[in-house]
Order: C-alpha cells, then sequence, then structure tokens
C-alpha cells in the first residue's frame, strides 16, 4: 500500500485512510513523499529537473518523519516505510503503483483548487495506475461536526456498473471491500431511453410498454452481473440494486451522497478508446464527497 503525502489537509486524510485500510488488508504500508523540483530548459531542447536542496531534503524528511509518528499512534504494529522521490508526484506514484497493491492520494493536494481539475495528480494517476487507486476528500462534517454517516449501523459501498470489464473490475473489488468490512453493497447502473418528439407520445401505451421492458432488463442485468461475481468469500455481502434513468455520473454522485466508498471503473462502455479515464470516473473524482477507488480489469481483460 503506497500512499502520497505534501504536508497538505487532503494528503493526512489520505494518510489516515491508507494507514487503515493496509492494517486492515495486513499489508505494509509505504509513505511517498515528492519532491516538487522545477524543470528548466537546457541546452539543445532539453529540460532538466533542478537537483533538490539541503533544506528541500530536510523538509521532506521532517515530513515524512511527522507521517510515521501519527501513523505510528494511531495504528500501532503497522509496519510503515518512507521513501523520497525527485521525479514529481505523478511520476512518484505512478512508478510506485507499479509494485503496490494500491495507491491512495488526497484528491487535493498543496495546489488547492486547481488540483481538483482534470491534470491533476489524482486523475493522472487514476488514469495510468495498473493497480487501483483511492482518491479522499477532506472529512465531510455536518453543523453539529458529525461525520456523516456516523449514525448508520452498516457502512455503504457503492459501485458503478455498465456491463463492461472495467465495471466487472469495480464490482469485484466493491464486493471484496464490503465483505471485509461488513457494509452493504449498492450496485448502479444508469440508464437513458430516448425520449419522443412529440411529448403526447410518453403515455402511449406502446412507449410505456418498451420502457418498462427496458428498465426491466436492465435490473436483471445488473442482478445477474452482481450474481456472477460473487465468490464464497463475498456470498453473504447484502446488494441493493439501483436501476435509475440517469446520467452515470449523477446517478453515481445521488447514490453515494451516504456511502464510505464509491468504486468506479477507468473506462466505461461509453469511452473512447485513446482515453484513459472516461469522463463518469472524472466527474465522480471531482465531485464525490466520499473516498473514491479507481480500478481497471485484469491484463487479459482489457479491452475485452
Amino acid at each position: 500500500m503506497v500512499v502520497g503525502v505534501d504536508g497538505s489537509a487532503a494528503s493526512r486524510t489520505a494518510l489516515e485512510w491508507a494507514a487503515r485500510a493496509a492494517a486492515d488488508r495486513a499489508l505494509p504500508l509505504t509513505v511517498l513523499h515528492a519532491l516538487s523540483m522545477p524543470v528548466v530548459a537546457a541546452p539543445f531542447g532539453h529540460a532538466v529537473r533542478m537537483t533538490p536542496t539541503p533544506e528541500t531534503a530536510d523538509h521532506a524528511a521532517r515530513l515524512l518523519e511527522s507521517a510515521v509518528a501519527h501513523v505510528s499512534r494511531s495504528r500501532p504494529g503497522l509496519e510503515v516505510r518512507t521513501e523520497v522521490s525527485s521525479l514529481g508526484p505523478a511520476h512518484s506514484l505512478l512508478a510506485a503503483a507499479r509494485r503496490a497493491a494500491m495507491v491512495v492520494v488526497g484528491s487535493r493536494g498543496l495546489g488547492g483548487v486547481a488540483s481538483a481539475f482534470p491534470g491533476s495528480v489524482s486523475v493522472r494517476v487514476s488514469a495510468h495506475a495498473p493497480c487501483p487507486v483511492a482518491v479522499i476528500p477532506e472529512p465531510r462534517t455536518e453543523a453539529g461536526g458529525e461525520q456523516e454517516g456516523d449514525r448508520r449501523e452498516r457502512g455503504r459501498v457503492v459501485v458503478g456498473l455498465d456491463g463492461s470489464a472495467d465495471s466487472e473490475a469495480a464490482l469485484r473489488f466493491a464486493l471484496d471491500e464490503a465483505s471485509r468490512t461488513g457494509a452493504e453493497l449498492v450496485a448502479v447502473h444508469a440508464w437513458l431511453m430516448s425520449a419522443p418528439i412529440d411529448a403526447s407520445a410518453l403515455t402511449d401505451p406502446s412507449y410505456v410498454a418498451e420502457h418498462r421492458f427496458a428498465a426491466d432488463r436492465a435490473d436483471t442485468y445488473v442482478r445477474t452481473m452482481v450474481e456472477t461475481a460473487r465468490s464464497a468469500d463475498t456470498a453473504d455481502v447484502p446488494v441493493r440494486v439501483a436501476v435509475v434513468e440517469d446520467h452515470p455520473a449523477h446517478a453515481l454522485l445521488s447514490e453515494g451522497a451516504q456511502a464510505d466508498l464509491i468504486v468506479v471503473g477507468s473506462r466505461g462502455r461509453g469511452g473512447f478508446a485513446g482515453l484513459l479515464l472516461g469522463s463518469v470516473s472524472q466527474t465522480v473524482l471531482h465531485h464525490a464527497p466520499a473516498p473514491v477507488v479507481v480500478t481497471r480489469p485484469r491484463p487479459q481483460e482489457e479491452g475485452h
């Protein structure tokens, strides 16, 4: 398990989430800090990253020391390692992802608002990492200071399904996570049916019947997906199927408003082959109030 830290509030929340996830899975935790060294132009059109200064290295050491101390207090017994990289945040995390079970990042780093939009570290890592990537927002609190979801007896994991290999991988991850935490799984499938040009046709019996048939077929399809993905370890996970006529991102955000975790595939059926992170996944990453895990299929399933 690898978590990126940069001293921001979001990265501190990501550190706590990663420590809990690593402890639950009996995995060591690597706390990684990437030195944000500027790249300068060099002769003949080359670009060179500047060498870290002693002050930069000292700041990194103190930041990691503080992170390790925090984890040791909250998760005594958890094996914690540290790593400093000069490759830059996204490249450092992607290099670490090649040997990690999961990479964890905060939704916003020290870059502030700008880092919540496409091109940010979280989006780039989610798009390119070969392992699941968890993007952790800053904590949600209600007016009284209580964390949302604290009053529920059972946790909630929400997963988006569209029948693609990416969503099948997301479903398997979500089932495992729900089984591990004792949570309910909410399987969300969104669909849209073309509306007739003449609004009066909305009440036409043939249109109503076609609409009902499409909704029933989608519901059956999702339930079949869930049962096919279950294993002996996830056979008892309670599942609620939510088939809604809506845009996929809006449906996921609506169901995920009170979720403990939202799981999405990196790309769905609507994505272009060259688009490494689909529009639905990006929208959910940018707006979800809960942690989001972006998964991708096993190599033999890609393009399936």
